[in-house]
Formats: C-alpha cells, sequence, structure tokens
C-alpha cells in the first residue's frame, strides 16, 4: 500500500512511526482498540467483538411477548371499577370507606360528597361520589395505633371506626418518587390485628406480586427439556404475610384480578381444584398463594425465554453478556 494509506491506518490502530524507516513504536491512544500485534487475527476479533455487542443490544432491545405491566393497571382496570360501582353504590347504607396509597402524605378524613380532594385510586373517588365517609391513608399508618385526620385540630384517634365497607391497599403510586411500604410491612400483625379484630370489615382488597429473573446467558446453554431453559430463575414474592395475617382472622381470600391469565388452566380434572386460578378462586392458605404467584411468575418467565431464544438461538461466539443482563417479568394480582 502507499505510504499516505499505511500512514492512516497506523494512525487508526494507535501505531506511530518517528523518522520513516521500519521501526515503530507503539503507543496507547485514548480510544484506540487495544491490539498486541497487527495481524488480520486481530482485526477479526476486533470485528467478532462489536458483533457481539452489536447482537447483544439487538437482543435487550427486542420485544416482548406480553407488554409490561405494574399494580397500577390493575387499580384502573375494569374489574376495579365494577367492583367500587357495585360496593360502594348509595344503595348501600352509608358508610366507612378506608383507602391507603403512597399517593397520600397524610391521613386525611373526607366527609363531603362535594370534595375536590385527588382521586388517583378509583375506589375513593366513587366512595367520596357517593358520600361515603373515605379515610384516606398514607402507608406509612400504623392501624393497631389509629389515626387522625392531620388536616385538622382535632387529635382524637380512630382505633377503631366499627363498620367498614371497604378497605382498599394500594402499593403503587402515581406520582414521582414517593415514599411507599410493601403490603407486608402494612399488614405485619403487630401494625394491623388489632384494628382487624375491633372493626367489621365487608370487602379487603389489597395485592400481591411476584417478579422472577434469570441471566440471559443461562437461558442459551445447552438443556435437555425447554423447562430447564428457567431451571436458575429467581423468583420473589410480595404478600405472603398480608395474607398469612388475614387468614389469621378468619377472613376468607379470592382473587379478583390478575395482570395476566392463562385459558389453559380452565381445562382442570375434579381433583386439580387447588391448582385452577379463575375468576374467585378461593384460597385457604399461604401455600396457595405462594403456588400462584410462584407457577403464574415461572410461567411468563418460560413464555419470554422461548421467545427470545426463537429470535435469536445464538452460539456461544455470536452474543458478550454483561453482568447486569437479566430478564425479568413481573406477575401483579388483587386478591379480596
Amino acid at each position: 500500500s502507499s505510504r499516505a494509506s499505511r500512514s492512516r491506518y497506523d494512525n487508526l490502530i494507535g501505531v506511530e512511526n518517528h523518522g520513516g524507516g521500519d521501526v515503530v513504536d507503539f503507543q496507547e491512544k485514548p480510544n484506540a482498540e487495544p491490539f498486541l500485534d497487527v495481524t488480520s487475527m486481530n482485526i477479526e476479533a476486533m470485528f467478532l467483538r462489536k458483533t457481539r455487542d452489536m447482537n447483544r443490544r439487538k437482543l435487550l432491545g427486542a420485544p416482548r411477548v406480553f407488554a409490561p405491566v405494574d399494580e397500577q393497571w390493575l387499580h384502573n382496570g375494569r374489574v376495579v371499577r365494577e367492583l367500587s360501582h357495585r360496593v360502594l353504590s348509595r344503595n348501600i347504607a352509608q358508610s366507612n370507606v378506608v383507602i391507603m396509597s403512597p399517593d397520600f402524605e397524610t391521613a386525611h378524613i373526607v366527609a363531603d360528597r362535594h370534595s375536590t380532594d385527588l382521586h388517583n385510586i378509583y375506589p375513593a373517588k366513587i366512595a367520596i361520589e357517593q358520600g361515603h365517609t373515605t379515610h384516606l391513608l398514607p402507608t406509612s399508618t400504623n392501624f393497631s395505633a389509629g389515626w387522625s385526620d392531620d388536616s385538622k385540630d382535632d387529635e382524637s384517634i380512630s382505633a377503631s371506626i366499627g363498620w367498614v365497607l371497604l378497605a382498599y391497599f394500594a402499593t403503587f403510586s402515581t406520582i414521582p418518587e414517593p415514599f411507599s411500604n410493601s403490603v407486608d410491612y402494612i399488614f405485619a400483625p403487630s401494625r394491623m390485628h388489632v384494628w382487624l379484630n375491633q372493626t367489621t370489615i365487608t370487602y379487603i382488597v389489597f395485592p400481591v406480586k411476584a417478579k422472577a429473573t434469570i441471566h440471559l446467558s443461562s437461558i442459551f446453554e445447552n438443556h435437555e427439556n425447554a423447562s430447564d431453559m428457567i431451571s436458575k430463575k429467581q423468583i420473589d414474592i410480595t404478600g405472603l404475610t398480608a395474607t398469612e395475617t388475614l387468614l389469621n382472622s378468619k377472613y376468607k381470600l379470592q382473587l379478583l384480578a390478575s395482570s395476566h391469565y392463562f385459558d389453559r388452566d380452565d381445562d382442570r380434572g375434579g381433583d386439580e381444584e387447588g391448582y385452577y386460578y379463575g375468576p374467585n378462586a378461593l384460597f385457604k392458605s399461604v401455600n396457595e398463594v405462594h403456588r400462584f404467584l410462584y407457577e403464574r411468575a415461572s410461567h411468563i418467565l418460560q413464555i419470554e425465554a422461548d421467545n427470545i431464544v426463537d429470535r435469536f438461538l445464538p452460539n456461544d461466539e455470536d452474543i458478550r453478556f454483561e453482568e447486569d443482563d437479566i430478564l425479568e417479568v413481573n406477575f401483579h394480582s388483587l386478591l379480596f
């Protein structure tokens, strides 16, 4: 090649020639790719590395089978809207309604149906419109200790308010960066037991969820069975303490709404009632709720993993995964 072409190539890879002879000095440049020597093997390795990075970015940006969902989808859904209108209709006597959400910074009691308070939680909106005394509580509220309206001078504590038509719990906020406690913290026996024993509650609605994660490299390992693809998964479940607290207080728990539903579970035999999670499915133990959440999150993860493998099927040389390349799915549900 010409001297000018060689000079451009030398400059590209970080080689400097001092004096025009054949002796060259290799000096590291800030943005230069590291080379041990100037051979076609290094150029091929650089191309392979960039190809792996490109394939990795393509995989991470691939569309999912299921749209990402969060708890708020359920709070805004048709099931909750229908429940709110049916349960809170003024055909039923005026009562107390308790709404807990991280959207509320302090406790506030609304007794005026013409109030202009925030109605980010749909049941709160309907409860106020229907003239129920609506208690808007932050997630830091200790139910056993009671609460008072922080917007008024009255410091009286309402540890028991007699009859509650609906107690509705949300742990997802619609406002940026709120403080929120988990549903298991809210329903810890020390914070909830006294209130549950002193109050008659017709309906309680609370969220549970499961998060399943797995490193992307694991799903591309050689597996004998498709189910082995996610054998290294990790599943985190939220809501078991809340479930236990309510079951110990003799409440019945049923399935109200879910972020995902799989019709194939309808095809069950007569001896498989414990594994059926259709509308209004009854949960009699903490283990049943745990199994429900674990199986649903695993099912979603399996479908998403299958989708990725079907799209890419890379060899080990084709993608270079990084430590934080994680496939994550979330399953949300409301129990009542």
